[in-house]
C-alpha cells in the first residue's frame, strides 16, 4: 500500500479523536506531526499532477538549476569567477547560448539557463 496524503490525514484525525476521547494529551503532538507530513505529501502529489509548463510558471526563475560548465564548450573567454572561466558564448551539442550577465543584475527571460558560477545565458537562434 502506497502512503498518500488521504491516508495520513485520516490517520491524524483518528489519532486526534482517540487522544481527546481518552484524555491522552501527550499523543496530540504525534497527530499534528502526521498532519504536517500529510500536508507535504499533498503538495508533492499536486505538483506531480501538474503539467510541466504549469510548474515552470509557478516555480520562480531563480530556482532554475545551476548547470555545470562541463556540459558546454566555451568561446570568447571574458574573465574568471570563482576559479571558473566565463565565456561570451557556450555551445552545447544542439544549441548555442549567449552571455546576458550575472544573476540578479539582468532580467531572466523565458528559455534562459543559469551556468556556474551564477551567470545567465540566452539561447542564440543563429547557428554556429
Amino acid at each position: 500500500m502506497k502512503i498518500n496524503s488521504h491516508f495520513l490525514f485520516t490517520g491524524a484525525a483518528i489519532l486526534t479523536l482517540l487522544s481527546l476521547a481518552d484524555q491522552q494529551y501527550l499523543i496530540l503532538p504525534i497527530a499534528f506531526l502526521i498532519a504536517f507530513i500529510g500536508l507535504s505529501a499533498a503538495d508533492r502529489e499536486q505538483i506531480a499532477d501538474m503539467a510541466s509548463h504549469t510548474t515552470a510558471m509557478l516555480i520562480p526563475a531563480s530556482q532554475r538549476p545551476l548547470l555545470p560548465l562541463d556540459a558546454f564548450r566555451g568561446q570568447g573567454l571574458m574573465f574568471y569567477r570563482a576559479g571558473s572561466p566565463v565565456y561570451r558564448t557556450l555551445i552545447a551539442r544542439d544549441a548555442c547560448w549567449q552571455f546576458l550577465g550575472e544573476q540578479g543584475e539582468v532580467a531572466e527571460e523565458p528559455g534562459c539557463i543559469r551556468v556556474y558560477p551564477g551567470y545567465i545565458y540566452r539561447k542564440d537562434n543563429q547557428s554556429h
